[in-house]
This record gives C-alpha cells, sequence and structure tokens, in this order.
C-alpha cells in the first residue's frame, strides 16, 4: 500500500490468457494470432464457452440450403435440356425461305450451305396444315413433307419408333400413299401400322366454283413417340414427293431445314450466310420459333434460382444467432484481449473468422453432397424405388427412365460463393457488437 493506494503486483502470467500473451498487440491482420484464436473458439467444448447447439444447427441449415439449391437447380437444367432437345432433336435448327424457288435453285442453295463449318444436315420441306379423319375422330394435325432419306437422318424419330419401319416410306414416289404419325395421334384416333387416314387439306385445286378442297386416304407405315405432345399428337410425316402434289406446291418447297452440330451457334450461322453473301432469302433460327418456350424456360430458372438464393440468406442468417452465443459466452476473453492491447478490429476479425469458418463447412458439405446426389441420381432414385416398392418418376408418363439432372459447373460456382457471401455478411454483425463490449463492464459482471 502507497499514500492509501493499493497497488497489485501483477506477475507475467497475469496477461497470458488461455495461452495469450502480449503479443496480441498489433498483430497482423488475419494473422497467424487471429487465426489460432478463431480456431480456438470454434474447438473450445461447451462448457469452456465453445459453440452452443443452435451454431451447429445453424452450419447444418446452411447445408441443406447448398445441397436444395444444388438439387433444385440441376434437375431443372435436366428438364429444360430433355425438353429443349425435343425441338432440337426433331425440328431444324435454322429455317432458310424457298417459297417460289424452283427446286434446282433449292438444291443448290442447299448445297452450299452443307458446305459450311458445323453444318450437319440440309433437308427441303413442305408443312401445311389439314384435318385428320379416321372413324369420325377429327383433328387439326401439321403434314410435313420430307425426303426418306432425311427422315432417317433424323435420329431422335428413327430411334424412338414404337410400331413399324420406315423402309416402305415413300417407295412409291409420287404415288406413295404412306405416312409416318406420333404415338399421341395414333392413340387419339384408334390407329395402329396399316390402318388408314384421311387427310383433308383446304389447298385443293382451282375450280369456276373456287379453290375446293383435297383429300386422300393414306396408311400409316410406322408410329413413333419423342415425349413431345405437339409432335406425338399433332404431326404427320409425308413422302415430299406425294406433299408437293397433294399441297400443290409445284415445282418448289416451302424451305430448307438446316441442322447443325451444336443448336445454341445456329445464330452465328444466319450471321455467315448474310456476311458470305451465300442467300439474302429470310431465314430465322430455331430460338426465335419457339421464345415463348425458351424465354418461359429461362424466366423459370431465374426466379427459382432467385427463390432458392433468398432460403439460403434466411438460412444463413441463423449464424448470427451462434455467434452472438459464442460472443456472449466469451466476453471475459474480449475484455481482456482489449485490456492487453487488442484493436476493435482485431476482435471483429476474430469472431468474424469463427463465423465464415462455420459458414465455410456448411457450404462445403452441402456442395459435396449437392453434387454427389446430382451425380448418382439415378441410382438413388431407382434404389428408394426399390425399397419402397413404388414407381416416383413413372417412365410411362415421362419417358425418362430417370429424374434428368444436369450439373453446370457455373451455377455450382455461383451457388456457392452466394451461400459463402451471405454467411459472411451475417457474422459481420456480433463480430462488430463483440468489438463494442466495454471490458471494465464485461469484467465486472464475471
Amino acid at each position: 500500500m502507497t499514500n492509501g493506494v493499493v497497488t497489485d503486483r501483477v506477475s507475467p502470467n497475469a496477461a497470458r490468457v488461455d495461452g495469450l500473451d502480449e503479443h496480441a498487440k498489433g498483430t497482423q491482420p488475419f494473422g497467424p494470432f487471429e487465426r489460432m484464436l478463431a480456431f480456438r473458439y470454434i474447438r473450445a467444448k461447451r462448457e469452456h464457452g465453445g459453440l452452443a447447439l443452435i451454431s451447429i444447427v445453424s452450419t447444418v441449415g446452411v447445408t441443406l440450403a447448398v445441397f436444395a439449391l444444388i438439387t433444385i437447380m440441376s434437375i431443372m437444367n435436366g428438364f429444360r435440356l430433355e425438353l429443349l432437345s425435343k425441338v432440337v432433336g426433331f425440328e431444324p435448327h435454322v429455317y432458310v425461305n424457298a417459297v417460289e424457288m424452283p427446286t434446282a435453285e433449292a438444291d443448290e442453295l442447299g448445297r452450299r450451305i452443307r458446305q459450311l463449318d458445323g453444318v450437319v444436315n440440309v433437308a427441303p420441306v413442305i408443312e401445311e396444315m389439314v384435318l385428320a379423319d379416321s372413324g369420325g375422330r377429327k383433328e387439326g394435325v401439321s403434314v410435313k413433307g420430307l425426303h426418306p432419306h432425311d427422315l432417317q437422318d433424323i435420329e431422335l424419330i428413327v430411334s424412338h419408333l414404337q410400331e413399324g419401319d420406315l423402309s416402305q416410306f415413300g417407295m412409291e414416289g409420287s404415288r406413295s400413299d404412306t405416312i409416318v404419325i406420333g404415338e399421341g395421334l395414333a392413340r387419339s384416333m384408334g390407329l395402329v401400322v396399316g390402318s388408314r387416314l384421311k387427310l383433308l387439306s383446304p389447298n385443293g385445286p382451282r375450280t369456276v366454283m373456287g379453290q375446293v378442297p383435297r383429300s386422300k386416304v393414306y396408311t400409316v407405315t410406322a408410329i413413333y413417340n419423342v415425349g413431345n405432345e405437339k409432335y406425338d399428337r399433332y404431326t404427320v410425316i409425308m413422302p415430299m414427293d406425294h406433299a408437293r402434289l397433294f399441297f400443290s406446291k409445284g415445282d418448289s418447297y416451302q424451305y430448307l431445314g438446316v441442322r447443325v452440330e451444336d443448336p445454341d451457334n445456329a445464330e452465328d450461322l444466319l450471321i455467315e450466310l448474310r456476311e458470305k453473301g451465300i442467300t439474302n432469302r429470310y431465314a430465322r433460327d430455331w430460338k426465335s420459333l419457339n421464345a415463348q418456350l425458351v424465354g418461359a424456360l429461362v424466366v423459370e430458372r431465374n426466379v427459382m434460382r432467385l427463390i432458392m438464393m433468398i432460403v439460403v440468406m434466411i438460412t444463413a442468417l441463423n449464424i448470427i444467432t451462434g455467434v452472438l452465443m459464442l460472443v456472449k459466452n466469451k466476453a471475459r476473453d474480449i475484455a481482456i484481449l482489449r485490456t492487453i492491447g487488442a484493436t476493435r478490429g482485431g476482435v471483429v476479425r476474430i469472431f468474424l473468422m469463427s463465423g465464415s469458418i462455420l459458414g465455410a463447412v456448411g457450404v462445403g458439405v452441402g456442395l459435396f453432397l449437392g453434387v454427389m446426389f446430382v451425380l448418382n441420381i439415378a441410382p438413388i432414385q431407382h434404389g428408394v424405388e426399390f425399397v419402397c416398392g413404388c414407381e416416383i418418376f413413372p417412365k410411362s408418363v415421362y419417358q425418362l427412365n430417370a429424374i434428368p439432372a444436369k450439373l453446370q459447373w457455373s451455377e455450382v460456382a455461383i451457388v456457392t460463393g452466394w451461400a459463402f457471401l451471405m454467411t459472411v455478411l451475417t457474422t459481420l454483425i456480433p463480430s462488430m457488437w463483440a468489438s463494442k463490449l466495454d471490458p471494465v463492464e464485461a469484467l465486472r459482471n464475471q
């Protein structure tokens, strides 16, 4: 005691708290000392002020959110690609107008287009709407006139034939009465291979009384099922030579259907056709003709991505509670750190790293589970169906053996980056609060 004032002797070890010493002062931002503290707080047992149960639950929540987002977006990508594959597999990728162009000129144009890089096939097409009639049942359908060899080149149809074959299709040229139809049309009108189907076209011969309808009865030679109602129920394929006669097209086609190796690059072919002066005819790609479908799929994917990212953000908010509990439990340590010279920024960084570690663990585990689930979705689906004895994804309805899922690594990177960013931002709030603790008040309450 000196002049009535009690003086405490502070031993050299008094400045040590759980292995912390005077070197805490002036440490580098995110340096070894701060990282050591952050990991120590994460590893501490609950009775020593470590993580509470809510922190573990929050980490599990982030894991499940990331897992769900990767899985759902991959399945939506799979369905989107499956749906678009029906369109680009059945229809041409680029349409070049050939109305009133002589067949010799159109064939020469097709030959020049076929020589371009990336072009797989060029097929002349005639397409008209007719009324199909069988046994009193009537359906409005689209008739496509194709050369037999061009039909053989459409892999989607050839690989999905349900009945019959294409060997007799168009064998008799303009006198051929064979047609190929989809399973949806066959089922709705009660047709099988060998059945007769009457087609009625409004574009018949012209008489003194005006233009009269033209009708003819055809024999079904093959039935396909590509899994798209537009093509399975409302499309009939007719030999080109007979289509020109039936629709009074004379010596011309309606358009040239161009198929390319990569349908996503169909717009590049349109540009190349104009830049090289191959044709100045009106041309369109499959995306513009199916703009509503493509646009709807894009909007659906973006909205679903936004919803799931909001779910991830809400889940990440739970980490605030976990870090707040950690700050409360470590209030005495924070006070001592501030007393021995630790800056407010140092305290913020310590707890920011603690919360970020929780988020990184949750995001990493969710990423691993999501990727593994998507890559093995077919075996998982079949295993669940075997265990429960039910069919959760009927093949007869969707025409698919398993749930389609397409993993896009760019999207996976966006998901994981967003989830980790949300955990870091939410951790910043309790970290700032920890840095504002008054050391005197914190030690007085201990």
